[in-house]
């Protein structure tokens, strides 16, 4: 997509996308130079002078006079904040939020404390050393969510698996049964693999397991559970 935006660049002047005087004028020009590219959303931010657009999930940034592009990371030194990165992390937890919780496999401790959303692949060993564990992180107060996430992709036996996990009756049962190497036969269904699998990417998912706390900020990799625990005591004692 980013490719194709800069591609796009030299039109702007030529589009008078520089005479825009607001947002919703960026946004028409902006649909009209990139058909088929979705523009979520545009606002200034803050008095840089800059409008930060939400295109195709990712942040880029416009000039005021929306001659050029900026792609990357904005910091405010004053404040001594990664501008994006609070951006992005919003934005995973907006989209998280707003997944159907049946389309998911949640496992529920007895009292929740917190609820994590992990996305996870059938045959990763550390995948299966945290479900192996899901027990402790349960006792501890930890919800788990798992979404999809086969790393070999789509057309790939990782993501034959996993479809076959989704579409079985105990879905729960059956992701126990296919990290512990067993065979999972089910009936086919229209499983939300393909489209978990998209998503993950279109976060910032890149491995597994990929944990995302309720604020969307991740955490790259296996934690074992007394150190989840005590990392989310640790920022929940911090936003309190």
């Amino acid at each position: 997509m980013l490719k194709r935006l800069y591609l796009c660049l030299p039109m702007l002047a030529w589009m008078g996308l520089a005479q825009a005087s607001d947002t919703g004028a960026i946004k028409e020009k902006l649909a009209e130079i990139m058909p088929g590219v979705t523009i979520e959303s545009i606002q200034p931010l803050d008095n840089t002078g800059l409008y930060e657009a939400i295109i195709n999930g990712e942040i880029v940034y416009f000039s005021k006079d929306a001659r050029y592009v900026f792609q990357g990371d904005v910091i405010s030194l004053e404040k001594r904040q990664n501008i994006t990165e609070l951006k992005r992390v919003d934005l995973r937890k907006q989209t998280l939020a707003s997944v159907d919780e049946a389309e998911m496999i949640v496992y529920e401790p007895k009292k929740t404390e917190y609820t994590l959303t992990v996305f996870t692949d059938i045959d990763c060993g550390y995948c299966r050393k945290l479900h192996e564990q899901m027990a402790e992180y349960n006792a501890l107060g930890i919800r788990i969510r798992y979404m999809a996430f086969p790393r070999t992709g789509v057309d790939s036996e990782s993501y034959d698996k996993t479809v076959d996990v989704w579409c079985a009756k105990d879905r729960n049962q059956a992701l126990t049964d296919a990290k512990n190497g067993k065979e999972v036969n089910s009936e086919t269904c229209k499983a939300p693999v393909q489209a978990q699998y998209e998503l993950g990417k279109r976060l910032g998912v890149s491995g597994t397991p990929a944990l995302f706390l309720e604020s969307g900020e991740l955490l790259p990799g296996y934690v074992p559970p007394k150190r989840l625990k005590a990392i989310l005591d640790q920022k929940a004692l911090a936003d309190s």
